[in-house]
């Protein structure tokens, strides 16, 4: 059976990409809509982790109220979305994959989201307290004055970048798969695994204190750990 990248001409390529991107936009754009009715309470839910500190965001100018609203509707009707966003990218480029490509990138479709969501989920609920914890702890003897797109830019930040780091074992996996590394490889460097992870805490982390770095360095290696198993199983697809 010929795939599309045979039967298909440049301009029914083209054609064909336009549609999926209308579809996304499309698909984005409902959920954005939804989102923005909701928007009061995901933003009180979006507040948690400031209302120690600060009842609630200010503004500093008259439009950041609507530019910061647009934002987060966008942002949470991309984020709830996303599986279906996937699945349009994923029906435009499956036809040019062999079957066994096929097999291999199915997973990676089903499985990045998963991961995203997980990472997204650690980030809002574990790391963003922790990291607001340690630098208001440097404020003692101010007062917290944090403006609305200052504070959700710090929480789109913070989620996205752990949301695409918990996907290191869905990345190693389809490197695997391709043959460009094995899990012998990911096994031989698991000494440089822990420093790497250190480091990489203590990257993201604002502080010099080690039980903090300790604690973020674990789901670091735990991912590294994933990735082994990931490695294994996708190499045999």
């Amino acid at each position: 059976m010929k795939g599309r990248d045979e039967s298909y001409s440049f301009l029914e390529h083209l054609e064909e990409l336009r549609r999926r991107i209308i579809y996304i936009l499309i698909i984005i754009s409902i959920s954005s809509l939804g989102a923005y009715k909701f928007y009061p309470k995901i933003l009180k839910f979006i507040n948690l982790p400031l209302k120690k500190y600060q009842p609630q965001p200010v503004f500093t100018n008259p439009v950041e109220p609507f530019l910061n609203i647009f934002k987060l509707s966008i942002f949470t009707g991309a984020l709830v979305s996303l599986p279906l966003i996937l699945y349009q990218i994923w029906i435009f480029v499956s036809p040019a994959f062999t079957e066994r490509e096929r097999r291999v990138f199915k997973w990676i479709f089903i499985l990045f989201p998963i991961f995203f969501y997980i990472g997204i989920s650690f980030g809002f609920f574990i790391f963003v307290p922790l990291t607001l914890k340690i630098l208001f702890s440097f404020g003692k003897g101010m007062q917290p004055f944090i403006s609305i797109g200052y504070y959700l830019n710090f929480i789109f930040l913070f989620s996205f970048s752990l949301g695409i780091l918990f996907n290191l074992p869905v990345l190693i996996g389809g490197l695997s798969s391709a043959g460009i590394i094995d899990a012998d490889f990911l096994i031989s460097k698991r000494k440089f695994s822990v420093v790497g992870a250190f480091i990489l805490s203590a990257v993201l982390t604002p502080t010099t204190d080690i039980l903090t770095q300790i604690f973020l360095a674990i789901p670091i290696l735990i991912l590294y750990e994933i990735s082994i198993l990931f490695a294994k199983i996708l190499k045999s697809k």
